[in-house]
């Protein structure tokens, strides 16, 4: 019995192995990372708007996320609008945000809000955020001295995602030291950096990173050099990908900014690029005025897939922009 038995399992061994090589090279997970922002009432409210963010488009989201089953959500500012300064009502509109998400946290994805400047509007607005997002909805303490709970990291197998505040320290600005130091000490293929603010002029705000363009160009090159190749970021309530070369010299691989202000706040009109950019070339890939939607990232491999999927009627979205690039090529 033993003899007739030792070719079948042999077979079956190789048979496992087979499966093993084929699933190294071919059966990678797929990690998906969901990027959305600007989803904030209007002043005066509208019919959608519920305790100072849009109520329907905001539950939109939240499901899509869980429909596209995404490990994580990147959430780019401007959750809420505040009118009147006050901090209790600041807390109860961040709340309601968190409400709405809270389908989220119970299946286990990573929630990871940055602030935008309509969570500037109360006193105390450090303090209330973080208190808020304490607890199981804690965000990572792992920032600045002066930014914990703002700024912060976040390492999601072969991503590094980064949440840069541009308030704390100053309007328009990051703690580029910090940001320097985590892109040295974490590694990782992917490098994901948001904000709410652009690092360009994109077509509407002037109040971007352009403010400070020296800062801007050092953050950018980091960026670079630590091998990102898109910034995440919302404020202009439209969708806008721009690409970001040098503009002479060494042109260097291709960055790209993905502007997605597009989760229920009042549409925004875009227009040309300005700015004090003269080191860098700008060029308009894409851009989508009038149209909700999120930004969806996947990524198996060595391959990053970024679409912008846009609302062609309630809970359905369409991919409108996709972009693709490999970890070691420009």
């Amino acid at each position: 019995m033993k003899m007739r038995l030792e070719p079948t399992r042999r077979i079956l061994e190789a048979l496992a192995l087979a499966l093993v090589v084929t699933c190294l090279t071919g059966c990678a997970s797929t990690l998906r990372i969901v990027v959305a922002g600007d989803g904030r009432a209007n002043s005066p409210p509208r019919p959608e708007d519920k305790n100072g963010l849009n109520d329907v488009m905001n539950h939109e989201i939240a499901r899509a996320v869980l429909r596209e089953k995404a490990n994580a959500l990147l959430w780019t500012g401007d959750l809420v609008y505040l009118t009147n300064h006050d901090c209790a009502l600041f807390e109860q509109e961040l709340l309601a945000w968190r409400d709405i998400y809270q389908p989220l946290y119970d299946h286990g994805v990573a929630v990871l809000p940055a602030r935008g400047n309509h969570e500037m509007a109360c006193p105390d607005s450090a303090r209330v955020w973080n208190e808020v997002f304490s607890g199981r909805y804690a965000l990572p303490t792992n920032g600045p001295e002066t930014e914990k709970g703002l700024s912060f990291y976040y390492v999601l197998g072969s991503v590094l995602a980064v949440g840069v505040d541009q308030y704390q320290s100053g309007k328009e600005m990051i703690d580029e030291p910090w940001l320097d130091q985590i892109l040295r000490q974490n590694k990782k293929p992917f490098v994901f950096v948001y904000g709410h603010e652009p690092a360009f002029m994109d077509g509407h705000h002037v109040d971007t990173l352009d403010a400070h363009p020296d800062m801007r160009d050092s953050v950018w090159e980091s960026l670079i050099h630590a091998g990102a190749r898109v910034y995440f970021c919302g404020h202009d309530h439209f969708y806008d990908h721009m690409k970001v070369t040098r503009a002479s010299g060494d042109t260097g691989p291709e960055m790209h900014q993905f502007t997605a202000g597009t989760a229920g706040a009042p549409f925004y009109h875009g227009g040309p690029y300005q700015g004090q950019n003269s080191y860098w070339k700008l060029t308009q890939v894409k851009h989508i005025d009038n149209t909700n939607g999120y930004i969806l990232v996947k990524i198996k491999g060595r391959k990053a897939t970024i679409s912008f999927k846009g609302r062609t009627a309630p809970d359905h979205y369409e991919s409108m922009d996709t972009f693709s690039y490999v970890v070691g090529q420009q």
